[in-house]
């Protein structure tokens, strides 16, 4: 079965970077401490199963972002595409937040394995080396998406760092 993911046009690929136009999504988000799938991820996943005000399930759709910006970070599950805001439950939980990203374009590192904070920063260094080349400018903070379940073996899963950069006039 297929997971759905975000719509989006590949701009430019060189390697494992990307240059990608993504389209409105909707999210819903938890604050989070770490990395680890604890706790917003948890919270996240208790909404989708229908920890909601309309008791409703909501299919699992992929990536799962964090925002890498330390201690502030968050975890977003990605709502399908299907829903507009107003149809999106609200949230039982306060911790949660439901909310649209506009279209923006992001570089993007692609890359496969077994996520830590040595692999994270050795990835932004790498994607933060290309924007440099390429004289394209980030905004925002650095986004961790990952696209499988724990259980998918390290050299097969799909993980990328995304940052937003600013569009050409």
């Amino acid at each position: 079965m297929a997971v759905e993911k975000p719509a989006y046009q590949v701009l430019l690929q060189e390697g494992s970077f990307e240059l990608r136009r993504y389209e409105p999504m909707l999210v819903v988000t938890s604050r989070e401490s770490d990395l680890s799938g604890g706790n917003g991820f948890n919270q996240l996943f208790n909404y989708i199963s229908g920890n909601n005000q309309d008791s409703r399930k909501i299919s699992m759709t992929a990536p799962v972002i964090d925002t890498l910006e330390g201690r502030q970070s968050t975890t977003s599950f990605v709502m399908p595409k299907d829903f507009q805001l107003k149809d999106v439950p609200l949230p039982n939980d306060p911790a949660l937040n439901p909310r649209e990203i506009k279209s923006r374009q992001v570089a993007v590192i692609r890359f496969s394995g077994t996520i830590n904070a040595h692999v994270i920063n050795d990835k932004k260094n790498e994607l933060e080396e290309w924007l440099k080349k390429k004289d394209m400018t980030p905004i925002g903070a650095m986004e961790l998406a990952r696209y499988n379940a724990p259980y998918v073996p390290p050299f097969a899963r799909r993980n990328e760092i995304i940052v937003e950069i600013e569009k050409e006039t």
